[in-house]
């Protein structure tokens, strides 16, 4: 966990010195260590990005209930009445695959790119205007690392050769 923790964040300080961005905290639990967005961003925005979230939290909360409440045959109960953070998190995993969606067929990234802007603009009901000039913006962002990446790069130990594509 440490390293992955390090690794988010030198990516994070990269990515906004690469984009002239900056980062700040956000409490998404109360009570909890807060963790670290892009600055400026909507709220609304965020929330849109994160309606899984909110869909396993809903389920968390349900599964975590069941567990308090549950008695064996004799009607004592079977848990400790407070769940533990080790019990939480098999109980988010749980969560995470009773909400997960069906698999859709797969379709154009261009057609996904306008489903989700016309999503993001109906659900958050963010400006159209904002969305706009942040893809703008995250499209030139995005055009300016790709001509900056070396030809050294598609031919990394950590890339196979036969495939050398950027992102896109």
């Amino acid at each position: 966990m440490a390293a992955a923790a390090l690794y988010n964040e030198i990516v994070a300080a990269e990515v906004c010195e690469a984009l002239g961005l900056a980062t700040e905290p956000r409490t998404v639990t109360p009570g909890r260590r807060p963790v670290m967005e892009i600055a400026g961003v909507p709220r609304e925005l965020i929330r849109w990005t994160s309606r899984r979230s909110a869909q396993i939290a809903a389920c968390l909360a349900e599964l975590e209930h069941e567990y308090v409440t549950a008695v064996d045959d004799d009607g004592e109960p079977k848990f400790l009445p407070v769940v533990s953070e080790r019990a939480r998190a098999k109980l988010n995993g749980i969560a995470a695959k009773m909400t997960r969606p069906p698999k859709q067929r797969a379709r154009p990234l261009a057609q996904l790119r306008r489903e989700w802007k016309a999503s993001a603009i109906r659900a958050s009901k963010v400006a159209v205007d904002v969305i706009n000039s942040l893809l703008e913006y995250a499209r030139a962002a995005a055009a300016a690392i790709r001509a900056r990446v070396s030809p050294s790069w598609s031919t990394s130990p950590w890339r196979p050769s036969t495939s050398p594509r950027r992102c896109s």
